[in-house]
C-alpha cells in the first residue's frame, strides 16, 4: 500500500463525523481530494488514468445528469442544481480511483477493517454517551440525521460483510449485533427493512444450503424447535415481548403501517416521501424534471426532495439515464449468487424508501460487489477447467477401451 492508499482510508474513517451541515463539504473530503492528488503525482510515467469499461456507464450517466441539470438551472436561474450535479459527479470521481485502488489486495482488505472500525466507534460514541439525539428517541450519533447514520452503519456491514466473502471468510457474529443494535437506536424504518431483508435472504440461503448438502433436517428442526420452545416458556418472554413492542422503531413500523390503510385521514407514506410527484407530474419521468428548486411542485405534498433512489433518478433524469444506471449496476453485480444475493436485495428494498446516491458507500458496494463476480467467475472457470481435464480422454485411452 502507498500514501494515496491510507489517505483514501482516513477519508471512509473520518465519513461519519460531521463537523458542518449536511450537504456540504465535510473534513473528510479533504482527505480524498489528497489521495488522488498524490496518486496524479506518485504515478508513474506512462500510466494513464483510464475509466473502466464498466464505469464509462456510469460516465454517462453523470454527463446526462450534469446537461439535465444545467438546463434546469438556466431556465430557472437556480444554483441548486448545479450543486446536485457536483454530488454525482464528485461519487463517479471516488469510484473511479476506488476501483483504481481496489487492484490492491492489501486496499481492499484494509476498508474491511475500516468499515468495522467504524461500527466499533458508534458503538463507543453511544456508550460513552458523546453521540446526539435527532428526537427522544432517535439517536443519530455524530451524524445529523438518523437515517445518515443508520444507513452508513448498515452499509458498513454490508461491505465488511462481502470483502469477507472475497477472502473466503466469514464476518464474525459481534459486527452483525454491533450494528443492528445501532440500526435499532435510529429508529430508522427504511434501514430496519433493509436489515430484516437482509438477513431473511440471509437464512433462506443457508437452509437451501443445507437441504442441497443433505445435512440432517431433523436435527435441524429440532434444535430450532427447542430453542423456540425454551424462549415461549422463558419466566420473561413478557417483559420482553412488552419491551419490545413499546421499542420507538417498532412505533414508527406501526406508524407507517398504519399510513398504508384505508382508515388513514392523514398523509401517506408515499406522500411524506415526495414519492407522489411521479404520480401528479408523470411526464417529468421521460426527460426528466431536474434536481432542485422542489417548490415549483406545488401539486405535491411537500416541496421536499423525492426520498427513494431509483425513483428518485427517474424524476429528477428521465428513462435514459435511468436506464444508464440501472445497466451500470446490473453490469457490476453480473449475476445473482449466493454470496451477493442477501447485499442486493436488501440493498434495492431499502434504496426505495431512502435517498442513497450522495453517499459513496453507495457506490463503491457496487464496485466490491464486482470485484466478488469477477472472483467467483475466476473460480468456477477453474473448476470447470480441472473437471474437463479429470473427465477427458485421450484419443489412445479410447482405443484402448473399444
Amino acid at each position: 500500500m502507498q500514501i494515496h492508499h491510507y489517505f483514501f482510508l482516513t477519508f471512509l474513517l473520518l465519513k461519519p463525523f460531521y463537523f458542518f451541515p449536511s450537504g456540504g463539504f465535510q473534513i473528510s473530503d479533504l482527505f480524498f481530494i489528497a489521495s488522488f492528488l498524490l496518486y496524479l503525482l506518485i504515478a508513474k510515467k506512462g500510466d494513464k488514468i483510464t475509466v473502466d469499461k464498466v464505469d464509462k456507464w456510469l460516465l454517462y450517466f453523470v454527463t446526462f445528469v450534469f446537461g439535465i441539470n444545467l438546463i434546469y438551472a438556466l431556465m430557472y436561474g437556480k444554483s441548486g442544481f448545479m450543486i446536485s450535479s457536483i454530488y454525482y459527479m464528485y461519487n463517479f470521481l471516488i469510484i473511479v480511483f476506488f476501483r483504481i485502488y481496489a487492484d490492491d489486495e492489501g486496499f481492499l482488505m484494509n476498508i474491511e477493517k475500516v468499515c468495522k472500525l467504524n461500527i466499533i466507534i458508534q458503538v463507543f460514541i453511544y456508550v460513552l454517551k458523546f453521540g446526539r439525539f435527532y428526537s427522544e428517541n432517535r439517536y443519530m450519533g455524530s451524524f445529523n440525521d438518523p437515517n445518515q447514520m443508520a444507513f452508513f452503519v448498515f452499509m458498513s456491514l454490508i461491505t465488511a460483510f462481502t470483502i469477507s466473502e472475497i477472502r473466503n471468510a466469514k464476518l464474525h457474529l459481534i459486527y452483525h449485533i454491533m450494528a443492528v443494535g445501532l440500526i435499532f437506536l435510529t429508529s430508522s424504518t427504511g434501514m430496519f427493512l433493509g436489515v430484516a431483508v437482509f438477513y431473511t435472504v440471509q437464512a433462506l440461503t443457508k437452509v437451501v444450503k443445507i437441504v442441497n448438502h443433505e445435512y440432517n433436517v431433523k436435527v435441524l428442526l429440532f434444535i430450532i424447535a427447542s430453542l423456540i420452545m425454551g424462549l415461549l416458556f422463558s419466566a420473561k418472554i413478557d417483559d420482553y415481548l412488552a419491551t419490545f413492542s413499546e421499542s420507538s422503531i417498532i412505533v414508527r413500523v406501526e406508524q407507517k403501517v398504519d399510513k398504508l390503510s384505508d382508515n388513514n385521514l392523514g398523509s401517506t407514506n408515499i406522500q411524506e416521501r415526495g414519492i407522489d410527484k411521479l404520480i401528479l407530474y408523470p411526464e417529468k419521468t421521460i426527460f426528466g424534471a431536474g434536481e432542485g428548486y422542489y417548490a415549483r411542485f406545488d401539486k405535491a405534498y411537500t416541496d421536499l426532495e423525492v426520498h427513494s433512489t431509483a425513483l428518485s433518478i427517474l424524476f429528477y433524469y428521465g428513462i435514459v439515464p435511468t436506464l444508464l444506471f440501472l445497466i451500470w449496476c446490473f453490469k457490476n453485480i453480473r449475476s445473482l449468487t449466493v454470496s451477493n444475493v442477501a447485499v442486493i436485495v436488501s440493498l434495492f428494498i431499502e434504496s426505495l424508501t431512502l435517498l442513497n446516491q450522495r453517499q459513496p458507500l453507495f457506490w463503491m458496494i457496487f464496485v466490491i460487489l464486482n470485484i466478488l463476480a469477477n472472483k467467483k467467475m475466476a473460480e468456477s472457470e477453474s473448476s470447470w477447467d480441472k473437471e474437463l481435464t479429470r473427465t477427458t480422454i485421450s484419443p489412445a485411452d479410447y482405443f484402448q477401451k473399444t
